[in-house]
């Protein structure tokens, strides 16, 4: 038979070896979305944190951290302590970046944990609409005819326009930016002739008739924009999409990595998100953390091998 003194000692013994995870969350967690407000990261960001904070109810809180082609959020987090509170809205950057560069001063696939993909997002190549080319194929022959002539700007998406100079066989002068929104809106007023974003960023410009929408890059015409054709209906054969997805920093409990990645598929299988989000040109896809972290690596691989063979043509000026 124990004694009252004896059991809670037992007892704050135990409390005090209970691990981290036990509790968690018990005070607000921090999203770092590593481009400017505004863009399609940040929009679909700001949904998925408020549908974490409704399952734990705790609040979530967006941390805008543009920079250096998203390294500067990226590297936030992987310096972040790894506790649950940290977690970053990981873009195919990760994979990229360590070859077309800014080379990030950390290893994505040793520095982070992988949680969950959230979704695929084909793009728009949309133009000025004083420019004097209304299809892909006349585009197309005036930038094959003038080498350099037309500019195009994105959110830092060097592997992107360099697939797609790639497969076109035309030259552009890229001008990067960091976010999409603000790549969008020089287009708009004529600062550079293109612009590649993500569907949901161009989509409401192309509505309103602030730009001509050109191409989309899925495989097949997006839901959202079903009278623009895709890059393959006019000869170009390319198919380029971003994905975004959760990581935490290293070391990050595995139950909490668990956890939060039961919840990211919840948001990707919830029929409101996805009556909300599709229309707007999100392709939203669950994973698992390990399938997540199949993906970094093969896309790693993918883009080093891109680079290696187009080295002038994948990594910026």
């Amino acid at each position: 038979m124990f004694r009252l003194p004896t059991l809670l000692a037992g007892c704050v013994l135990l409390a005090m070896t209970a691990p981290a995870w036990a509790a968690w969350p018990d005070r607000p967690i921090k999203l770092v979305v590593p481009y400017a407000p505004g863009g399609s990261s940040d929009l679909i960001a700001r949904k998925y944190g408020s549908y974490v904070q409704s399952v734990l109810d705790q609040p979530v809180v967006i941390e805008n951290k543009p920079g250096a082609s998203t390294n500067i959020g990226s590297e936030q987090v992987v310096r972040a302590s790894p506790d649950g509170y940290t977690f970053l809205w990981g873009i195919d950057t990760l994979a990229t970046n360590p070859s077309t560069g800014p080379v990030p001063s950390f290893d994505p696939q040793k520095d982070l944990e992988p949680v969950g993909l959230v979704t695929r997002i084909p793009g728009l190549v949309a133009s000025n609409v004083d420019l004097d080319a209304g299809s892909l194929e006349e585009l197309l022959a005036k930038a094959k005819a003038n080498p350099g002539k037309y500019s195009i700007s994105s959110a830092s998406l060097f592997l992107q326009v360099a697939l797609l100079q790639a497969h076109s066989g035309i030259s552009l002068t890229h001008v990067p930016y960091k976010g999409g929104a603000q790549a969008a809106m020089d287009a708009v007023g004529g600062q550079v002739n293109l612009v590649f974003a993500n569907i949901p960023v161009l989509k409401p410009l192309v509505a309103s008739g602030k730009l001509h929408p050109v191409a989309v890059t899925s495989a097949e015409r997006s839901k959202s924009l079903p009278d623009v054709p895709t890059l393959a209906e006019g000869g170009v054969h390319a198919e380029i999409a971003n994905w975004y997805a959760v990581f935490a920093p290293k070391g990050t409990p595995a139950k909490i990595i668990e956890r939060l990645n039961e919840i990211t598929v919840g948001f990707v299988n919830d029929p409101k998100i996805r009556d909300e989000l599709e229309p707007l040109g999100y392709l939203l896809e669950s994973s698992s953390p390990e399938q997540l972290g199949a993906l970094l690596r093969k896309d790693t691989a993918v883009t080093a091998d891109f680079v290696r063979k187009n080295p002038k043509l994948a990594r910026p000026n």
